[in-house]
């Protein structure tokens, strides 16, 4: 049978909402590769999985570090891939898992596109953060013909305007140490009070905030976002 590589989201944080694709992949593989952590840490997406591991699992780490440098991650993705690659030419099926879904921001990419085409690849959806927040505050995400917009707070601010001067729903992205400046995006587009603000989405200790400037001047968590709103809808 031929070996494969899965690309698994694993959603925001309830291990109950991986999706049964992605347990069924857990349970198929011989090597599993996390995002690095803090020595002796395990990180979130190890926690989400950890209920489906097998006992004989071999686990490997993948260091990403957090900088601006684009170099730095094509070197850590091409490293990552030439691993993956030699557990598969082994006879291996392997993993890597990461926090809600691959395909949005996620260091995923940066090994996929290293992968040699000769690799049988399978990539599974998983629930997005944004997703996620909209279904724990019972609130639908977008109606009818209202655009939703991505907004990652690492992006420059001509490239925010512009998204919000042509958008209606957004979804606010690493706010993590740039509460202020996303304080002052929605109240330049009188957002403040048809906005929520999400602490650990997915959980148990996650939170829903609608002081908006209070829960932003206060915030304190690296796992938060913020949906905001046009109209008053």
């Amino acid at each position: 049978m031929m070996t494969k590589f899965y690309g698994i989201g694993v959603g925001p944080g309830d291990p109950e909402l991986i999706t049964i694709k992605g347990v069924k992949a857990l349970e198929k593989i011989d090597v599993l590769y996390l995002p690095e952590t803090k020595k002796g840490e395990k990180g979130v997406a190890h926690q989400i999985v950890e209920p489906y591991l097998k006992a004989n699992l071999q686990i490997e780490k993948i260091g990403f570090p957090m900088v601006k440098d684009e170099e730095i991650f094509i070197k850590a993705g091409k490293e990552a891939a030439r691993a993956i690659e030699q557990h598969i030419n082994n006879g291996k099926n392997v993993a890597f898992v990461t926090l809600g879904d691959p395909s949005i921001y996620s260091t995923y990419g940066y090994i996929l596109k290293n992968l040699s085409q000769s690799i049988a690849v399978e990539t599974i959806p998983g629930i997005t953060s944004f997703c996620a927040a909209a279904a724990m505050a019972n609130q639908p995400l977008v109606e009818r013909d209202q655009v939703l917009s991505i907004l990652p707070m690492n992006a420059k601010d001509e490239q925010i305007n512009q998204v919000l001067s042509h958008s209606d729903v957004f979804a606010f992205l690493k706010i993590y140490n740039r509460e202020t400046r996303v304080l002052e995006h929605i109240r330049q587009h009188n957002m403040v009070h048809n906005s929520i603000l999400v602490e650990k989405c997915g959980f148990n200790e996650s939170k829903i905030h609608t002081n908006i400037q209070e829960a932003l001047t206060n915030n304190k968590e690296y796992l938060t976002l913020l949906l905001s709103k046009k109209g008053g809808q």
